[in-house]
This record gives structure tokens, sequence and C-alpha cells, in this order.
């Protein structure tokens, strides 16, 4: 249709189609909806005279104190049973943040995090959603060497903290990160303001992807509980084993404690770190194909062993056979659950909104992400039950013909072995490391609740001296009691989707 006087049709690099209404210190509005059509081209006039005139007036009674010029309006109305319901928010250039006109439920920006009381700490959530909003509408970004500078500045920064500490909380990994820099570095300095769009969004996209202020918003960046690396809890979880973990941990050879750390170490706060989860994924993808390798090795070399006419005779009721037959199952099951686990792609969410929905799903809020370590222990701990099952078999059936100097010479080998490997397990071994029945020691333990009579007469004291009750606990900070405290647990990757308020008329 007819494009309408006033607006500007504009492509994102990406193939995304959105209008412009730009009234030079009037009016900027963006919109994504098809105003060629002429009913909705009136909603969307209606919604923008009326938002704008009440920004307007906001402005000459002081409640707000900006520049016309310096804000720009995103609209989306749509319509349902009820008649044409308009989303919209306010972006202001200069300041980078959004804004309404009317109370905002900001649990969909603040709910990343519990105890958020710091207005200076809410300010980098605001932020993020303003590098969402130009990654969007990129056509009015002005890339200037400042920007230019401080994306680069972003960027040495976090290689730096890669570099430099083995658990940055940087939200990119140093090979993105790098990829990203020399992009930003190919941008000339003498062209700044010619292709606008792709420059701006050039500039928006690293911004919007590491999300330095999305991912100092989670971090509690400035705040006296700052996350300092990255399987740092701020709000004091402590992971304890449940009795299924205590049983089950020596059974399967130990290995879903070392799947539980570097599981926690991905998956803090109920926030995914796409950086530790890819590292962790890429070491288990690695563990699975060797152990896919060796089952198969070690599933011929039953089949081969049973097929001996002395080992097999047909009743199935020697210890030899009966070791066999279960190594056999064994190595068949740790086959089936690694081609399983790579097949379903349950080691392949390396992206960060599926990471953080898999992990979520899977988490527990006492145990953690306990089920999903015994998951992933079970192709390693089946393949050694196999080995040592098979190795039982091949044992007694060389100790039945064999002489006593045979039995000695072997025997005396396997010992030695056996003793070197279990000296070298215990050698390599973390002292200091706690036992698997043990809570995690990296925070203080729980305290243990006194005994009902001794609360009562503690209280009974505290009531006996008022003065002394409001003095220990003393009275709520003005900041913390004028601001709004989500205590919202909603795990999230280190992304953003567009916010919008709903507005009728």
């Amino acid at each position: 249709g007819t494009l309408p006087h006033g607006w500007s049709v504009h492509v994102h690099p990406e193939g995304a189609l959105y209008y412009l209404h730009d009234e030079k210190a009037c009016s900027t509005t963006f919109t994504e909806v098809d105003i060629c059509n002429a009913t909705v081209l009136a909603d969307i006039e209606h919604f923008q005279h009326t938002l704008y005139g009440e920004l307007r007036q906001a402005i000459q009674e002081g409640a707000v104190d900006l520049q016309l010029q310096d804000v720009e309006l995103v609209l989306e109305p749509r319509s349902d049973d009820y008649g044409v319901l308009c989303s919209y928010y306010f972006v202001h250039r200069l300041k980078r943040c959004l804004f309404w006109l009317e109370v905002f439920d900001a649990r969909g920006v603040l709910g990343d995090c519990k105890g958020v009381h710091a207005l200076s700490h809410k300010k980098l959530a605001i932020e993020a959603q303003y590098w969402k909003h130009r990654d969007l509408f990129p056509v009015l970004g002005k890339v200037t060497k400042d920007l230019v500078c401080e994306v680069k500045d972003m960027m040495l920064h976090a290689t730096c903290d890669h570099l430099s500490s083995t658990r940055s909380t940087a939200a990119l990994n140093t090979d993105e990160l790098q990829n990203y820099l020399s992009l930003v570095d190919k941008i000339d300095g003498r062209l700044m303001n010619i292709l606008r769009t792709s420059r701006a969004k050039l500039c928006a996209r690293p911004i919007e992807t590491s999300n330095p202020d999305r991912n100092q918003y989670l971090n509690f960046h400035g705040q006296p509980c700052a996350r300092l690396s990255v399987d740092q809890t701020v709000h004091g979880w402590r992971y304890r084993p449940s009795k299924a973990m205590i049983m089950l941990a020596p059974l399967l050879c130990m290995a879903p404690v070392a799947h539980v750390r570097s599981l926690h170490r991905s998956f803090v706060d109920n926030i995914a770190s796409t950086v530790e989860w890819g590292v962790f994924i890429t070491k288990l993808n690695i563990q699975l194909q060797n152990l896919n390798l060796l089952g198969t090795v070690l599933l011929g070399a039953n089949v081969g062993f049973l097929a001996i006419q002395s080992v097999d005779a047909g009743n199935g009721r020697s210890v030899t056979q009966i070791a066999s037959y279960t190594s056999l199952v064994f190595s068949f099951g740790s086959l089936v659950l690694g081609l399983t686990f790579i097949g379903l792609n349950l080691t392949g969410r390396e992206r960060g909104s599926e990471a953080v929905h898999f992990l979520r799903r899977m988490s527990d809020e006492r145990h953690g992400l306990e089920k999903l370590a015994i998951i992933y222990s079970l192709p390693y701990a089946f393949l050694m039950w196999s080995m040592l099952l098979f190795l039982l078999a091949f044992s007694v059936e060389w100790c039945k013909p064999g002489d006593k100097v045979s039995r000695t010479v072997v025997g005396s080998v396997l010992v030695v072995v056996g003793g070197v490997i279990i000296w070298c397990i215990h050698v390599a071994q973390d002292r200091k490391a706690r036992w698997w029945w043990e809570p995690d020691p990296r925070f203080s333990p729980h305290v243990k609740q006194p005994p009902l009579a001794k609360r009562i007469v503690t209280h009974l004291q505290e009531w006996s001296q008022p003065w002394h009750h409001f003095t220990s606990r003393g009275f709520p900070d003005a900041e913390t009691h004028s601001t709004v405290n989500f205590h919202v647990q909603t795990p999230v990757a280190l992304h953003q989707q567009r916010l919008t308020l709903q507005f009728q008329l």
C-alpha cells in the first residue's frame, strides 16, 4: 500500500520491516505493524497523539525533566475481545533508559535477582533494555567515536578478565570477544555518519549480546554483595547432598560428585553461565565419545569370551558366565545411554536460552542439579562396572585350571596393579575437599534452631524490653523502604526481551 505522510519505512539488517515517524523536536515513533492499513494507522496515530500529549503535560507540570527531542516512542497495538490494546514504551536516548507514563510492573526486568533494593542496581537492568531497543531499531543510532571506544573498552576488559581469572563473570568467552572486537575495529572513524543503520547495529549488537549492563545487574555490580567469580553465590545458597546421592555416589564410582560440582559452577543463583556450561558440555561430549568407543570394545570382548567352549558350558550358572553376562549388559547400557544423550541433544544445549530452561527443569531448591549429575554419570559408572565384572570373570576362569605358580604370579600382578591404581587415586585427590556426604563448605553452615523453650524465653525477654528490640533490629533504610523489592527466582540466561506496557483507551 501507499506509505502515509510523515512515515518512512526501514529494513533491519536482518530483514525485519519497521516504520518510523520522525518529526524533529516533536515526536519520534517506531512500530512494526503495517501502517499502510488505514485502520491500523488510525490506531497508531491515536495512541501516538495521546501518549505524547500526556508526556508534554508531564513536562510542563515539572513531573519529568527531559527534552522531547531526546525521546522515542515504540507502539505495538493489537486487538482482542475488549477492543484495541496498545503496548508501548518511551526511550530516552541520552540517559539510555526506558520509561512509562503509568506505574509499570517491572518484574520482567528485575525478576532475575532477589533482594534488589538500590536504584543504582535497578538502573543497570533498565539500561540493558535500552541496548535491546537500539538493536531492534538501529536507524537513529548515532555511532560516535566515544561509543566505539566504549564498546572496545568493554571487550578488552572482558577479555583481560578471562585471561587473568579462571572464573570470570563475563558473558562471552575469549573467542567470541575477539571476533566482536575484530568487527568493531573495522569501523572507519571517517565514515561514522554513513550507513548509520548497519554501523549502529554493529555497535549495539556486541553490547546487547554480551550485555554488560545486564551482566552487571545479575552479578550485583557496584553493590556490597557483588559477585566476583562465576561460581560465587550472592544469596548464600548451599548445596546439601540428598540421601539418594550419598548412597549412589560410591556405587557410581563417585562420578556424580564431580559432575555436581561442575554443574553448580554453571548454574549459580538460578542464573546460567553460557561460558561455564559450554566448557562442561564440551568435556562431557568428549567423555561420551571415549566411553562409547571403550564400551564397544568391551562388548565385543565379552561376546568373544563367552564364545569359548569351556566358558559357556550351556548351564549359565557358573560365576564366570554370570560375571561375563552382567559385564555385557553393563557395557550395552553404557553404549545406549551415551548414544541417547547425544541423539536427544541432552548434552548440546549450549545456547543460553536453552540451557537455562533445561537447568531450571532439572534443578531442585535444596539439592540443586543433583539429578542431572547422576544421569550424566551413568555411562561412566556402567562402563567401570562392566570392566570390573569382565576382570572378575577372566580371573575366575584362569584360576580353575592353573597351578600354584601361575596363580601366584598372576595374582601378584593383579594385586600390584590394583595397589598402584588405588595409590594414584589417593595421591591425586584433593585432600582438602569435603566428603561426598557433607554440605558445600563454601558458606557458613546452617545455624541449628534452638529448642522451643529457649526461643520462648528469648521472646519474653525481648517483649519485656521493647527498646532493646528496636535497637537491635533497627529501622528500614529510607531508600529501601521507598523502593519495591521483588523476590522472583525465575532462572534466566544473559539475554532480554522487549518490555512494553499495555495501554487501552
